[in-house]
């Protein structure tokens, strides 16, 4: 078994998933902020909005059931850089590096 908050790519008949893994078991797979992986205008791969079409925007937990789960696997590197670039809020205050006396 994965570890629990691991990020994962989750494979269905409906298309790739990544989030962190909540919980898994021998009947279903529970992710944390998951996103459905896309490919975009310019042929790219990037990250929708939420998991299907007529759901929930960003929804905070989705489960997935075994019946329809092809694999789970954990996320690569680059998965995991975009992943968190993508969830994490921008800071709201923006310190220089170093100081500077005007």
């Amino acid at each position: 078994m994965i570890e629990k908050d691991t990020l994962v790519s989750v494979v269905t008949p409906a298309g790739e998933f990544v989030g962190k893994l909540e919980e898994q078991t021998e009947s279903f797979v529970t992710l944390q902020n998951p996103k459905m992986i896309i490919t975009t205008p310019d042929k790219q791969m990037g990250f929708a909005r939420g998991v299907c079409l007529t759901g929930k925007e960003n929804p905070e937990v989705v489960t997935f059931y075994a019946g329809g789960i092809i694999l789970i696997t954990p996320s690569n590197d680059d998965i995991v850089t975009a992943y968190k670039k993508m969830t994490t809020p921008e800071p709201s205050i923006i310190t220089p590096e170093k100081s500077i006396i005007v």
